[in-house]
């Protein structure tokens, strides 16, 4: 076993034993000058032919014979977050090195685009990344990226904004957001996304605090932990804001939240069809969970996870801010897996069935799900009766909602610009999910 396989089972086997998910990284209009929404996926009929497709022998496997997995990188460390810059290229974070890989016409380049030097206990490290196009330049894009750096002796989780172009490369380096990196060193989430509304959205888990945020009335005041953040590309937070202080007058120390209660999530996504944000979140050692994510959403941890049916916790127990309020989970897990990413699939290219619903992505067992929406896209819809009730409580109905396995640990999923599914396993391989035609 070399030293990258032995770090690469210690990790997985430590998520295992119950720290939560012990994963080495889980509406007004924009003041920015960037456009209000990302690239959008492109659903093409063919594939990306720039990518080769690498022989590999144990591949992992999908339980739907109308589609294959294909691996299409490899030789990554520790890979965490992608984001596609067009149909040719794509930047990836590796979580440890703090480098920014890229893969051009399909080849990943030997040299990294960018490096920076991170702090890299446990979940921490180079963990996230959003791109957004500008409007007054079609060939320049802003990158995000969201890492745990030291500063004058102080451990801090921050965002920083960069200029691309297929020029320059990375240039510049602005801070956005300066975050808590203490007392840690796990959940310190570090998901991207650019919001239908154009602007930045960024989570961040407890860091083991117990304030406020965590729903402890005598806790702490807000300290920037334990949340899902809405600023502008500048890092302030709007006006309109859902969470106010208690005497109703806007609060600008939380006018930046967009959600709380939040154990630790490695997985924000927007819907497509209605703009809704969703989120993942870890439990302790159990009750991952999928959550539909209102403005002024409080997930309800520290006090719960999971159905708060199946607590002893009154909603009336949590801390509620104005413009706040808990909703139970949109789906559960009774015995954490370790969940990470979510992504909406923004094409047709699989098939309807997978058109504009969910997959998730799990750590511990390398496992894709796949969840069908409602109708009205409030939550999800299941033919099992077992599963009526919101929760996979044991293996059977887990491996109901399972759709593919092997991956080797998924950090991160995205639609392609080609239209197909593109999974990133923290083995250090990309794969691709095509039609089996």
């Amino acid at each position: 076993m070399n030293k990258m396989q032995a770090i690469i089972l210690s990790v997985i086997a430590i998520a295992a034993i119950g720290i939560g998910i012990a994963i080495p990284f889980g509406m007004s209009s924009n003041s920015s000058d960037t456009e209000n929404k990302p690239p959008p996926a492109n659903n093409q009929s063919g594939l990306n032919d720039n990518f080769d497709v690498l022989p590999d022998s144990s591949l992992p496997t999908i339980n739907d014979a109308n589609l294959r997995v294909e691996k299409v990188a490899t030789g990554l460390a520790m890979p965490t977050s992608m984001a596609f810059l067009d149909k040719n290229d794509l930047l990836i974070t590796q979580k440890d090195n703090g480098r920014l890989r890229h893969i051009l016409d399909g080849s990943l380049q030997e040299k990294p685009v960018h490096e920076v030097f991170v702090i890299n206990n446990n979940e921490q490290g180079l963990l996230g990344i959003a791109v957004v196009q500008r409007t007054n330049a079609t060939d320049n894009l802003v990158v995000f990226l969201y890492y745990t750096e030291d500063r004058e002796g102080e451990i801090r989780n921050r965002v920083y904004s960069y200029d691309w172009s297929a020029d320059t490369g990375i240039t510049g380096g602005i801070l956005v957001l300066d975050l808590p990196g203490t007392p840690g060193p796990n959940h310190d989430g570090g998901k991207l996304a650019i919001g239908p509304d154009g602007m930045l959205y960024a989570v961040i888990g407890d860091l083991n605090q117990n304030g406020k945020l965590q729903n402890y009335h005598e806790g702490d005041e807000p300290d920037d932990t334990s949340v899902i953040l809405r600023v502008d590309f500048s890092g302030k937070g709007p006006p309109d804001q859902a969470l106010s202080d208690e005497d109703d007058s806007v609060n600008l120390s939380l006018s930046k939240y967009f959600a709380y209660g939040i154990r630790n999530s490695f997985g924000i996504d927007f819907d497509p069809v209605t703009g809704t944000l969703w989120d993942t979140e870890n439990g302790p050692s159990g009750y991952d969970e999928i959550n539909v994510v209102h403005p002024g959403f409080n997930s309800g941890w520290e006090k719960v996870m999971g159905p708060i049916e199946r607590t002893r916790i009154d909603p009336s127990d949590l801390v509620t801010f104005n413009g706040s309020q808990y909703r139970d989970p949109a789906f559960s897990w009774r015995q954490s897996l370790g969940i990470t990413d979510i992504e909406f699939f923004n094409s047709t290219s699989l098939g309807t069935k997978y058109a504009n619903n969910i997959f998730v992505g799990d750590i511990n067992n390398g496992n894709l799900y796949f969840f069908t929406v409602n109708e009205e896209r409030t939550g999800l819809s299941f033919d099992s009766l077992d599963l009526r009730d919101l929760v996979a409580d044991n293996n059977g109905e887990v491996r109901a909602v399972t759709v593919g396995s092997g991956f080797r640990g998924i950090t991160d999923i995205e639609t392609g610009p080609d239209g197909y599914l593109y999974i990133l396993s923290f083995g250090g391989n990309l794969y691709r999910i095509v039609p089996n035609s």
